[in-house]
């Protein structure tokens, strides 16, 4: 099996993304399937196919193929020729749509012509893959290949011998695909790479259909090397019904009365469907509420109703200070709503949160109750799957044994340890025991009672509950920090981003995030004096093919809050084939309108690669040409600036207090956390080295190691404010200019091993100087 790019040169496989459905009006279930390749190709053009387009080109192009596309009794048959037939034609990337795409695909195309995946191995031991002698079988549902590859005319060649087969997946489909492989023989650009499972089909149709995906810790482990993921859907033999909404078939659970540990319990609908009260008190505070209304508003569960109690006064409904709970009541407008307001009592501090619990339940008009902390987030099947669950076990309350923790302002997310949560209560109201008169820790009183005196059922679905820390909860961070340490399973960094994306088709994260987001301030540790300082600073930028990037890079720089009378800008200008230095040209008398002193150089270094720009052998001679660009600018734009900002043209976002706050670290180097778009690190030039380099990771004289091989990226260091570094990159970065003045500059040879920004660190460590990288402050950088 052959999985590394290609040693011989061929043309590259278009980047073009190709999918296909009926018509138009594609199901709601794999639109977000769909955005996920465009979105995450963002330099890929996308073409659609529906049934008549299909039918329309396979007319015009392959009429000699028309009675064999035609002749077939089912459809998917004519879609899977169809693809074949377009890929010959146009080459590109060909997904179906119950294929989600979880990273950039450029890496698996480049230095290939033809690229096919393995389906998982589990696969090729079911019956049909038996009888067939097929242990291991090649899938259809992704292929790339550059326009007219050989293997397209060799598979057409046995599709026509196996038109008259009766299944389809001999006839077109992957049993074809696998026996055509096994026959050919090309070599060099007329070559097949075939992918790994791991890459593009991590997860077997059963783990699937039997909603072992629900479980994030598995979803995480599954998908950490998958460039995509399958989810097996089947639309052309299993119907909507079969396909369902991804739930677990069975749920592990414990029982009081002695059950077996691994008990795993069936979660069909029981019959009856009995009220169930959900219970939420609040006083009152904006932002996290309003979410955990919206969790019940989107419960699966038809018969319920939300108790909400409040002791914080009731104000005028025109009021302008009205409460954020009067809004979000108001709001959500539903009659199974229910606001009481209390009167916050005589003790210091109001009544105790045991008391108002307490009030709660005694509101509560179901048989049963349910705890609704007002400020986490709930799985809209949260109440379904609970219900279900203490149904079939007979049981009068039901707990979840784990579920999810998460630190929105550090990025940490964890799947905690096994135990009894008592916020994730459902219990029968007649079996609920008062709860004690305490200010925290009311609830595991009520749950010890009950572990004594009724049938309690624990349940094991972590992805029902995710509890929210914010810095407002009852327990103090060292409480939060324990929980952290003792967790099951523990998400940092990309991974931590990648498994709240996939919790965030379920539960709105990312707006979660932002509205408890604090507004920025400078960081304590940093002296109040160094954060309000409006020192004369030159940003500098180098410029090459950038002129769409150049508006908003001027917009973002105007949004600066440094004093723009103690701003200068630089430019230099090179090998530009869009028209960039005229256009910088054309606005010069506005800039010098704007800046202290403005800049404009030009030298071209005849520096054109055909290729992508992050390409391994390119490296030496970019970064080389990069950084003699970088000094030129140096030495024809500094002026008596105190400082240096570099600044890449192609970011897109960036807080207007960028400046500041670099400033605000008080360090002669210092970088902050870029990232892309969706969140990842961009700049792997920022880094703390685990140990000494690997000499195996020297390319042309300077270390490329693969990502993450010895050394830690800025999300490596997620709730820390500032870091030492051993290289940096230029996205954006800070240095005191009187470095530059010293001799400071961009090695464009190899400096120990480094060139460019990351030998500007190095060249800084043999001064004395260490450079510094602020995790938490993130600027971000364009995909493309």
């Amino acid at each position: 099996m052959s999985i590394e790019p290609s040693s011989e040169s061929s043309p590259p496989i278009p980047r073009l993304i190709h999918q296909t459905w009926k018509t138009r009006d594609i199901p709601p279930e794999f639109q977000a399937f769909q955005r996920s390749w465009i979105d995450r190709n963002p330099g890929f053009a996308y073409r659609f196919w529906t049934d008549a387009d299909i039918e329309h080109f396979v007319a015009e192009e392959h009429p000699a193929l028309l009675p064999v596309f035609r002749g077939y009794a089912d459809p998917i048959a004519r879609i899977d020729l169809a693809r074949y037939l377009i890929l010959r034609r146009f080459g590109g990337v060909y997904a179906d749509l119950d294929f989600e795409c979880l990273r950039p695909v450029d890496g698996l195309l480049d230095g290939r012509s033809f690229v096919v995946g393995l389906e998982p191995e589990e696969h090729g031991r079911l019956a049909k893959a038996v009888e067939r002698g097929l242990p291991r079988i090649l899938c259809p549902s992704f292929l790339a290949s550059v326009p007219g590859h050989p293997f397209w005319d060799h598979l057409l060649a046995r599709l026509v011998e196996a038109r008259r087969c009766a299944d389809v997946l001999d006839a077109t489909g992957p049993f074809l695909l696998t026996r055509a492989h096994g026959g050919y023989r090309g070599e060099g650009p007329a070559a097949v790479t075939v992918l790994p499972p791991d890459l593009l089909y991590p997860v077997t149709k059963e783990e699937c259909w039997s909603g072992r995906l629900f479980d994030l810790a598995f979803w995480e482990q599954a998908t950490r090397r998958a460039y995509a993921i399958h989810y097996w859907e089947g639309t052309w033999f299993r119907d909507v019904a079969e396909r369902g909404a991804g739930l677990p078939r069975q749920v592990a659970a414990v029982v009081t009365d002695g059950r077996p540990e691994d008990a795993r319990l069936p979660v069909a609908m029981p019959e009856g469907l009995p009220l169930i009260s959900c219970l939420m008190v609040t006083r009152g505070r904006a932002g996290p509420l309003e979410f955990a209304i919206d969790g019940f508003v989107r419960q699966t569960y038809p018969n319920r109703e939300l108790v909400i109690v409040c002791d914080s006064p009731a104000l005028p409904q025109d009021d302008p200070l009205d409460l954020a709970i009067d809004r979000a009541v108001r709001a959500a407008n539903r009659p199974d709503i229910r606001l009481v307001r209390v009167e916050p009592g005589g003790q210091p501090g109001g009544r105790t949160l045991g008391e108002l619990r307490n009030i709660a339940v005694d509101h509560a008009a179901g048989r049963y109750v349910c705890q609704w902390d007002d400020d986490d987030l709930h799985d809209p099947c949260r109440l379904e799957m609970q219900q279900r669950v203490l149904a079939v076990a007979g049981a009068q309350a039901c707990l979840l044994g784990r579920w999810m923790i998460w630190w929105p302002t550090q990025e940490q997310l964890a799947m905690s340890c096994e135990r009894d949560w008592e916020g994730s209560l459902l219990c029968e109201t007649a079996a609920m025991p008062r709860y004690p008169h305490l200010r925290h820790g009311e609830d595991t009183a009520v749950v010890e009672r009950l572990r004594r005196d009724a049938r309690v059922v624990r349940m094991d679905m972590p992805r029902l509950y995710a509890y929210v820390v914010h810095g407002g909860n009852t327990f103090t961070a060292r409480h939060f920090e324990a929980h952290w340490q003792a967790a099951a399973v523990r998400f940092s960094g990309d991974r931590c981003r990648a498994v709240l994306e996939e919790m965030a088709k379920r539960l709105p994260v990312e707006a979660y995030r932002r509205a408890i987001a604090p507004a920025p301030v400078p960081s304590p540790s940093v002296p109040a004096a160094s954060a309000a300082r409006q020192d004369a600073v030159l940003v500098l930028t180098p410029v090459k093919d950038a002129r769409l990037h150049l508006p908003r890079y001027l917009d973002l720089l105007g949004r600066l809050d440094h004093d723009p009378s103690r701003l200068s800008l630089g430019l230099i200008e090179g090998d530009s084939r869009d028209g960039t230095h005229d256009w910088l040209a054309e606005r010069l008398p506005d800039l010098h309108g704007r800046f202290r002193r403005v800049t404009l150089l030009r030298h071209d270094y005849g520096f054109l690669p055909d290729g992508p720009r992050w390409a391994p052998s390119i490296q030496r001679r970019r970064r080389e040409v990069l950084a003699l660009s970088r000094n030129r600018l140096l030495s024809g734009a500094l002026g008596d600036e105190d400082w240096v900002l570099w600044l890449d043209a192609d970011l897109v976002d960036y807080p207007p207090d960028l400046l500041a706050r670099l400033l605000a670290a008080g360090r002669d180097i210092v970088v902050p956390h870029c990232v892309l778009p969706d969140g990842r690190t961009f700049d792997l030039n920022s880094f703390r080295l685990e140990g000494e380099e690997d000499p195996g990771h020297l390319v042309d004289g300077i270390f490329q190691p693969p990502r993450g091989a010895g050394r830690f990226y800025l999300d490596a260091f997620p709730g820390e404010e500032i870091v030492p570094l051993d290289g940096v990159g230029g996205t954006a970065l800070l240095v005191r200019a009187d470095l530059h003045r010293e001799g400071l500059c961009f090695p464009s040879y190899s400096h120990r091993g480094y060139i460019e920004t990351e030998g500007l660190a190095m060249m800084a460590k043999d001064m004395g100087v260490t450079a510094w990288g602020l995790p938490g402050l993130r600027i971000v950088h364009g995909s493309h």
